[in-house]
């Protein structure tokens, strides 16, 4: 045999190893756009009513439910409800002053797909408002700025959903 004819043969088993991931990251993309966008998970999912009515609010709700991808790092109504407290305003303060919500909810969105591996491992993230996160790990878990992320990589349609514990604020705030 040649040597040409024993390359082939040897490299023969690492392409067809090639064929099968490529395969089975077109049907994964092809089953993703099958699940509900970040907004529906919001509207249908118990324990983001205030974060959806918050999108819905803010006008944020149509952004983040279209072919652009994202990472939200969501809270849940305990969390939203401890910032009413901390604030000292009613739910219908917050939701009825869009300049607040804007700034607040873009404070948790980042561009693109971020899964928790990438998440930890970069540190910071840039945030759709331009400001800069952090992200570590203490004892008490994966944690973007100081809310601990309790519900790690929920795949939408149009990106990845992480629930924290609280509502981060950005540094203006």
């Amino acid at each position: 045999m040649n040597t040409q004819a024993i390359t082939y043969w040897k490299t023969l088993p690492m392409m067809f190893l090639l064929l099968i991931f490529a395969s089975a990251s077109i049907a994964g993309d092809k089953g993703r756009s099958k699940l509900p966008t970040i907004t529906e998970i919001a509207e249908t999912t118990d324990g983001f009513g205030i974060l959806y009515a918050a999108l819905e609010a803010s006008g944020l709700d149509d952004k983040f439910d279209g072919k652009r991808h994202f990472t939200v790092f969501a809270p849940t109504d305990k969390a939203f409800e401890q910032l009413l407290i901390d604030l000292g305003i009613s739910a219908g303060d917050l939701l009825s002053n869009t300049e607040l919500l804007v700034t607040v909810l873009s404070y948790h969105v980042t561009r693109g797909d971020r899964y928790s591996g990438s998440v930890i491992a970069s540190g910071a993230l840039k945030m759709l408002d331009g400001n800069v996160t952090s992200t570590s790990v203490t004892s008490e878990g994966a944690m973007i700025d100081d809310a601990i992320i309790k519900g790690p990589d929920v795949r939408a349609s149009n990106g990845v959903i992480h629930i924290i514990d609280k509502v981060i604020l950005p540094p203006v705030l």
